[in-house]
């Protein structure tokens, strides 16, 4: 089928199902493009409405989450808008855990819910719960933040995320729905030296214009790309899931000839960020219509704006709520402002997890988001950590909670790591009784001490990731 027949069937079984939806995907598409330059009362209304009905809904609807409304002595009429979101309890990735079954709102079976295994980064993984009408606004602001670098619906794109990981495969009707939908999927731990020059001719054959991955990723193919003394032409590129060094993001840029639009998000919530195009300064602007991000700060009080952990609130998913909740990640946050005439909210620094890339024996880089996909196959764990000192290393460090397995667990991450750094790879694995966060209080996931030693650039430099 042609590319661009198949595009415009894939544009038409969006309308049918957004027609179907009364309020679909398109809709929401439409308004949003519309929001993001609504006065910013207008644009504050609806967000105190929907957390007003959230708020109401889930006390009524969510056994736990009214026992931590009343904990926390606030009933749901004090709830006005997001200016009163600071009389509610936070909510924890602990508390998640423990309590889903009954943080879940009554009146959600299975057959009008989606399921998501969430959490790798701590390698603690927890089952969200989402409401399929909620989703809707998630996807609307993911497809208006890479219709800023001028991917749209059923375009052809490429994106360079995960992997089998040498355990699973990816299913026929995944593959039949990335096709019809323009998107074409590289997995991103299977990428190492002998094969990078496929990588690249898939994407140069394929017509492509937009490239979605791990930044570091994204990096290695820029890299390699420079290195041979070529481009691969591109429109844009939107790196995700690690922070990026100024090095890093000026390799992809030469390499690409692209804009460089990283993203950020997280696996409870989704879309939250997209970097501005028009923006002379690297700035994200928040999916205001979708989420609240609150900060932290350091004498324990929250704020709408400044800087400090995040809490996140998603004003869409009436199936769990996730009203507060703290996801681990930190930053600066700001008031709308740019430039660009977006009345959206900003997100002017992140600091979250930094994923380092780790070597294979042969030298070969890969993606440090290895550690965090290995883990959500590993139960019973509270925290990891991956270090490593050579190429062909890997230091594995786990803090675990009852139940771990440890001769089951330790087979299955030694066959995932071997089958990507080498078979000869050394592969310990230690049980400290904790791991230390770093001086601004972050977990680093994947620590290579062998390029640190050698000077290499693996840590964020001022640029988004």
């Amino acid at each position: 089928m042609p590319p661009s027949l198949r595009s415009a069937l894939y544009r038409f079984h969006w309308t049918l199902r957004s027609r179907a939806a009364r309020f679909g995907f398109l809709q929401a598409l439409a308004l949003a493009e519309e929001s993001q330059r609504w006065p910013r009362e207008r644009l504050e209304a609806l967000r105190d409405r929907k957390l007003r009905e959230l708020v109401a809904h889930f006390h009524a609807n969510s056994p736990y989450y009214r026992v931590l409304m009343e904990r926390h002595r606030v009933t749901p009429s004090e709830i006005r808008g997001i200016a009163d979101i600071g009389k509610l309890p936070i909510l924890t990735k602990a508390m998640i855990r423990e309590h889903a079954p009954a943080l879940r709102a009554r009146g959600f079976p299975d057959s009008q819910v989606e399921f998501g295994i969430t959490g790798g980064t701590t390698g603690n993984p927890m089952r969200v719960t989402r409401d399929l009408p909620g989703t809707v606004w998630q996807r609307a602001c993911y497809w208006r933040g890479f219709g800023w670098g001028g991917l749209r619906l059923g375009d052809t794109w490429f994106q360079l995320f995960g992997g089998a990981l040498g355990l699973s495969s990816r299913r026929t009707k995944d593959r039949l729905k990335n096709w019809f939908s323009g998107k074409h999927f590289l997995p991103a731990f299977e990428l190492q030296g002998h094969n990078t020059e496929q990588y690249i001719e898939a994407i140069r054959a394929s017509g492509a214009r937009h490239l979605v991955g791990y930044a570091s990723s994204c990096f290695i193919l820029a890299r390699h790309l420079e290195s041979t003394g070529r481009t691969l032409p591109l429109e844009a590129v939107f790196p995700t899931a690690e922070l990026i060094p100024d090095s890093w993001f000026d390799t992809m840029r030469r390499a690409f000839g692209a804009k460089v639009l990283p993203y950020y998000g997280c696996g409870e919530v989704q879309s939250l960020g997209y970097t501005c195009p028009d923006s002379e300064t690297p700035v994200y602007h928040t999916c205001d219509e979708h989420a609240v991000i609150e900060v932290e700060e350091g004498d324990g009080r929250t704020s709408l704006e400044g800087e400090g952990a995040f809490l996140l609130t998603d004003l869409d998913n009436a199936a769990m709520p996730l009203i507060r909740y703290r996801n681990g990640d930190a930053g600066a946050i700001a008031g709308p402002g740019c430039a660009c005439g977006r009345t959206l909210g900003r997100i002017l620094r992140l600091d979250g997890r930094v994923n380092d890339v780790l070597l294979t024996a042969d030298g070969e880089m890969i993606s440090g988001a290895i550690g965090a996909h290995a883990f959500k196959m590993v139960a019973h764990v509270h925290q990891f950590q991956i270090v490593q000192r050579e190429p062909g290393h890997a230091c594995i460090r786990i803090v675990t909670v009852p139940g771990y397995d440890a001769p089951a667990e330790e087979d299955k991450l030694r066959r995932i790591f071997k089958s990507h750094l080498g078979e000869n790879a050394r592969v310990e694995i230690e049980y400290p009784p904790e791991i230390a966060a770093t001086v601004a209080g972050k977990a680093r996931l994947v620590i290579n001490e062998y390029l640190e030693g050698a000077g290499a650039a693996s840590a964020p430099a001022g640029k988004p990731g």
